[in-house]
């Protein structure tokens, strides 16, 4: 039976840096990276974020474990309101359920802690069981991730192992304490080709296994159609469209999405995929006027486009626009 649980709700969601001159001046302009996000994800689900670069969904990620502290919005996780923890005790139930795999398996590994030190970090600051029964449940999760035998990587140090094998370890971290919800920022980018595949079918495995909800971020949008079963689409800190995964690479229609989905090269010599040509580079969100965030590169854009921004409407079942084209409709 379908579980329609909603896990991690947030509404309105927003993360303003600001820009300050010096430390002790008076920030006079702030950068949106999130500003205004929607969405929801359900038990056992995965929703994967996907954009270029500096559009918002690592610090999105990073808002929703509490990494950063929102700027405005709402954030609700398994029915409670979590948007600013005061309490150390909801604090700490809060990060036991909770967990970040990082994109790095270089930088996110302490290099001074041997891999069973790395692994029961979680059970440590939680005071879970005993010594011994942490190292039995660290050599379990080693071994469910692909360590083995485990007992032989228990006291080895991170540069003692290969690229996968560290990501294979910071999974296993993040996943001994087996949270409700996990972000995972792309997992994968820093490992070889050969790789990838490996620790990609890995995941999937052990989001049916245990039953997690997942937002999964990543910039290709053929591991997103793998990894997810709903994709939303971010550009300059916004979201600019959100469906089911087949529905949004069969049917975009965002120009940006489209131009996203136009750059995925295609194994077939012969194939014609209809291109989508977009003005200039992206930009920074530095104080954005009140417009389409997309309206400088838009090939589309209309003088409405110019004076506010358009809101994220539903144009079909469970597919999701910020678009002035749909609107019209």
């Amino acid at each position: 039976m379908p579980n329609n649980e909603v896990v991690m709700k947030i509404e309105n969601l927003d993360k303003f840096f600001p820009m300050k001159k010096s430390v002790f001046s008076r920030a006079k302009h702030f950068l949106h990276a999130v500003d205004k996000i929607n969405f929801e994800i359900k038990r056992g689900k995965v929703l994967s974020l996907v954009g270029e670069s500096g559009c918002g969904k690592t610090t999105t990620g990073k808002t929703l474990l509490k990494l950063y502290e929102p700027t405005g919005g709402k954030i609700n996780f398994l029915g409670r309101d979590v948007t600013h923890l005061m309490n150390a005790d909801d604090k700490k139930w809060f990060h036991s359920k909770t967990q970040m795999i990082f994109q790095d398996p270089f930088e996110s590994l302490n290099p001074r802690k041997t891999i069973f030190d790395i692994v029961s970090e979680p059970m440590n600051i939680q005071n879970f069981e005993t010594l011994k029964k942490r190292e039995l449940m660290v050599m379990e999760i080693l071994k469910r991730v692909g360590i083995s035998p485990p007992d032989a990587f228990l006291w080895r140090y991170p540069h003692e192992l290969s690229g996968g094998q560290r990501q294979r370890v910071a999974i296993a971290r993040a996943l001994v304490m087996k949270p409700e919800f996990v972000v995972a920022d792309e997992p994968t980018s820093m490992l070889d080709v050969s790789i990838r595949t490996q620790v990609m079918k890995l995941m999937m495995e052990l989001i049916r296994e245990m039953n997690m909800s997942f937002l999964y971020i990543t910039h290709d949008l053929a591991v997103a159609r793998y990894m997810a079963d709903e994709i939303s689409v971010m550009y300059l800190g916004r979201m600019v469209e959100y469906a089911n995964s087949e529905e949004l690479i069969n049917n975009p229609l965002h120009p940006y999405t489209k131009a996203l989905i136009s750059a995925v090269p295609v194994p077939d010599p012969e194939f014609k995929r209809k291109s989508v040509e977009i003005k200039g580079g992206i930009g920074k969100p530095i104080d954005p006027l009140p417009r389409c965030r997309f309206y400088d590169r838009c090939p589309f854009a209309m003088e409405i486009c110019s004076q506010k921004e358009p809101e994220l409407i539903e144009v079909g079942e469970n597919h999701k626009v910020a678009c002035f084209l749909y609107e019209q409709r």
